[in-house]
């Protein structure tokens, strides 16, 4: 991989000056193999990643509030999942600050809570679509939902994931947001996501 102001070689850390880590965020429905490739990415590349807030959010409804499963979220859960989500992205970003690192990968976005919250409940807080603009994220990697669909209680089935694959990617392209596809299966997916982001990094 060549060095470049976007990334860092091997361990040696490539320091900016007045600029903020780029975010790249793996974005897509259910069960298409987001948190998988993030985590591969983060440590063939040494940087940080975010977790998507809302697992960890439903996690602790099921755990003390008695929500059954995906289907128990109603809307006014809506917009403590997108706070939840606005904070870690800000504190991932930070971290990445702090240890000189150009960028970092989110699982997911504030613009995934919008998309969920958008088909689901007809209607979004009003002040989701403003955060969305001021977090400028960098880059998109959209995976399409051709992995084998898993079950649990987090998740709602194929069809839906494939309805919101659908819906997602027309939200990139009504924004005009630069993203590319990631297709490929298995051990090819990483190979297809780092051909990727190589050649923006250069």
């Amino acid at each position: 991989m060549k060095d470049n102001q976007f990334t860092q070689k091997s361990t040696t850390i490539t320091t900016l000056t007045n600029e903020k880590p780029k975010s790249i965020v793996l974005f897509g429905s259910e069960s298409s193999g987001k948190s998988t490739l993030t985590n591969e990415l983060s440590n063939y590349y040494k940087v940080f990643s975010n977790p998507e807030f809302s697992r960890l959010y439903l996690d602790t409804k099921m755990k003390y509030a008695n929500y059954e499963d995906t289907n128990s979220l109603i809307f006014e859960d809506v917009e403590p999942i997108a706070i939840g989500q606005l904070c870690s992205e800000n504190q991932i970003e930070n971290l990445a600050i702090a240890h000189y690192h150009s960028f970092y990968f989110l699982d997911t976005n504030l613009l995934t809570t919008y998309i969920y919250s958008k088909y689901i409940y007809k209607k979004v807080p009003f002040w989701l679509d403003k955060a969305i603009q001021n977090q400028n994220y960098s880059y998109y990697l959209l995976l399409k939902p051709n992995t084998k669909w898993e079950f649990d209680k987090q998740r709602g089935g194929d069809e839906g994931r494939q309805f919101f694959y659908k819906k997602m990617k027309e939200e990139l392209e009504s924004r005009n947001i630069s993203y590319s596809e990631i297709t490929e299966l298995n051990e090819k997916r990483a190979k297809e996501a780092i051909k990727i982001i190589d050649f923006l990094l250069k």
